[in-house]
């Protein structure tokens, strides 16, 4: 009985553990086909900033790559069937121009999807990391 509960015991500590570093997505949104957008904010480098999911299977999922020293931060889109990589590309936020010595900025860069129906909009945080907002379109 003891070994039962000792057991029992670890598997609830390691249970709740795994629970606790697993990020729940911060917004959610339905597109028109049935297929489903997750956000999630304060994305650094690397994070996964959203993802779609839709509904033959396939996803969707959008990083963050980064920015170097002022220079504009980069989405990196991959869509997948599973495990297998189906198309891939970059994407660069809107970023200004310096107009003498200093750095550009980063600026809120809107992009459409589901045929203009769903908007996602991108900005920077002033920790550095980006948040993604889904809207759906009026």
């Amino acid at each position: 009985m003891k070994r039962l509960i000792a057991l029992f015991l670890a598997l609830a500590f390691t249970t709740s553990g795994a629970l606790a570093n697993t990020v729940m997505p911060d917004e959610t949104i339905h597109l028109t086909n049935g297929s489903t957008a997750v956000s999630f904010k304060h994305c650094a480098d690397l994070d996964l900033c959203a993802r779609v999911a839709y509904t033959d299977g396939t996803t969707l999922s959008i990083y963050s790559e980064g920015a170097a020293e002022c220079q504009p931060y980069f989405l990196h889109f991959v869509y997948a069937d599973g495990a297998k990589t189906l198309y891939e590309f970059s994407r660069a936020i809107n970023h200004t121009h310096a107009k003498d010595a200093g750095c550009g900025r980063t600026v809120a860069t809107e992009m459409v999807l589901d045929r203009g129906y769903v908007h996602m909009l991108v900005t920077e945080n002033s920790d550095g990391t980006l948040n993604v907002d889904f809207s759906a379109a009026k």
